[in-house]
This record gives structure tokens, sequence and C-alpha cells, in this order.
């Protein structure tokens, strides 16, 4: 589990696919000095396990599955991507519960720069829209973000400038597609 507070950015150093697996390692710093193999980190709010860490390089598999429903799959050498380490017991909940399990992709329609702030709209799936609610909590890319306004195709939600410089939301572009994962809490009603 995470809370949606992103940790680092990393950058992708390395990608090797083959039929059912995809190998991804990571450059970090911070990240890579607390994890251990067979830790849980969250790589654009997509729940990964760490198989192997050498020269700043987290190492994490992912099945076929788990591309196939991810943006992962549209990853690129020297991409940057948010980290989360897993929510240790005790440990503060600045954001929500995040899972790690992406519910789907969606694609950006907007970016809208504001005086001091950013607005994202982001078009989602139409089967979803019972899981998005005006001040909810959503998580794009890992992110723990409150969603401001809710249409039937889209949603709307505010960056402040912290958010914007310290996830890969500024490398971010009209059309390019994020992991969104649904408020748990919201699913379960």
């Amino acid at each position: 589990m995470f809370t949606g507070i992103i940790k680092e950015l990393g950058s992708v150093e390395k990608i090797s696919k083959n039929s059912a697996l995809t190998k991804i390692g990571v450059k970090t710093k911070a990240v890579f000095e607390q994890a251990n193999v067979s830790d849980s980190i969250s790589i654009d709010g997509v729940c990964l396990t760490v198989t192997d860490k050498k020269n700043d390089i987290l190492f994490f598999d992912a099945v076929k599955s788990t591309i196939e429903k991810t943006n992962l799959k549209r990853i690129k050498l020297r991409d940057f991507v948010n980290l989360e380490p897993a929510l240790k017991m005790g440990g503060s909940l600045g954001g929500h519960f995040v899972l790690g399990h992406v519910d789907c992709e969606a694609k950006v329609k907007r970016i809208i720069k504001k005086n001091n702030y950013w607005q994202l709209e982001v078009n989602f799936p139409v089967n979803f829209r019972k899981y998005v609610t005006d001040n909810g909590s959503v998580s794009l890319n890992g992110i723990s973000l409150t969603v401001k306004k809710v249409t039937p195709r889209f949603f709307t939600v505010d960056i402040i400038p912290f958010t914007y410089e310290n996830t890969n939301l500024k490398y971010k572009r009209v059309g390019d597609w994020i992991n969104v994962e649904f408020d748990y809490l919201l699913k379960r009603r």
C-alpha cells in the first residue's frame, strides 16, 4: 500500500522485453538507499517488486498483463518515473490509500497554467465514472490528487507548484497517457 506522496523521480536506464516479462531498471538515489530486494515500490503508480539493485539502479519485473494495462508499455530509456516506497507501519499517510493496482490509462486532455498552479484535464473511460466524484481522491501516475470537477468524459485536478516540480507531471503533454487508480474507498461502495 502507498500514499500517493512521491519520494523521488527516477530515470529509466534499462528496458528488456520478451513475450511474457519486461525488465525495467530505474536509476534513483534516495529510494535506492532505502530499498531492498523484494520491497514493493510504486513506479508511476504501478506496484512492482525490486528484483535486484546495482550501481544506483533498482530492477523490476513486470508481467505482460501489467504492461498491457498501464503506461509502462510506453516507457522509453531516459523517461522519468515517479517513485514511492510502500507505506511502512506507523508511517505518515499524507495522501490517500493507493494500492498500486492501476485501473486504467487515461489521456491528458488539457494542461492549463493558472497564476501559480496548473490544472490538468484528464479523459477517462466512461465505465469508471462511478468512481470519480468532486473533491474525491484519485491517483495519477502514483500521485495522490483531489478531483475538482467531473464531467461524463473527463475530470480536472489542480497541481500545486511543489507537486508539479517534484513529479513527472512537468514532463507530460496533451495526448500523453497516464496511469489512473481510482479511490479504493469509492470502489467499495
